[in-house]
């Protein structure tokens, strides 16, 4: 939604670029400060979190 790349989610949640990349193979589950951070950092970016597991992206004001 963003056009971030790897290094670029990493950075704005203060992660491990590999963490990332493990997480969107499958190859394991990020423990869970990791995924409140990319929560966090994503929300930042104008993600809103619906329910079900959807997700969409803050029109700009």
């Amino acid at each position: 939604m963003f056009g971030w790349s790897q290094d670029e989610l990493a950075r704005e949640a203060n992660v491990a670029r590999q963490t990332i990349a493990d997480f969107e193979r499958g190859a394991r589950i990020p423990i869970s400060n990791n995924l409140i951070s990319i929560t966090m950092a994503l929300e930042r970016g104008g993600i809103e979190r619906l329910p079900n597991n959807g997700v969409r992206l803050h029109e700009a004001s």
